[in-house]
C-alpha cells in the first residue's frame, strides 16, 4: 500500500461507516463526497473539504481526519 498513502485512513473511514450503519441503521444517511467531483461544489466550499476525511453531521462540521469511534458516536448522539 506504499503507492497509495491514504489507504490506512480510507480503511479506517470504511470501518467507521460500518459502525454508523450498525449503530443507527436507516435513521442516519451516509454519503461520501469525492472532492474531485464538482457536483458537490457548494458542500465542498461550505465545509472546506479537501483530501482528508471530513465528517459533517446534520449540517455541522464534526471532525477533520479520522476520529475514534467513541468520539464520533459521542458527537453524533449529542446532535441527535
Amino acid at each position: 500500500m506504499a503507492s497509495f498513502p491514504q489507504a490506512t485512513a480510507r480503511a479506517a473511514v470504511g470501518a467507521l461507516i460500518g459502525k454508523i450503519r450498525a449503530q443507527y441503521g436507516k435513521s442516519v444517511e451516509t454519503n461520501i463526497y469525492d472532492p474531485r467531483c464538482l457536483f458537490w461544489f457548494f458542500d465542498l466550499v461550505r465545509f472546506n473539504i479537501r483530501a482528508e476525511p471530513t465528517w459533517v453531521f446534520d449540517g455541522k462540521l464534526l471532525f477533520r481526519g479520522v476520529p475514534s469511534w467513541e468520539e464520533l458516536r459521542e458527537k453524533m448522539d449529542a446532535t441527535l
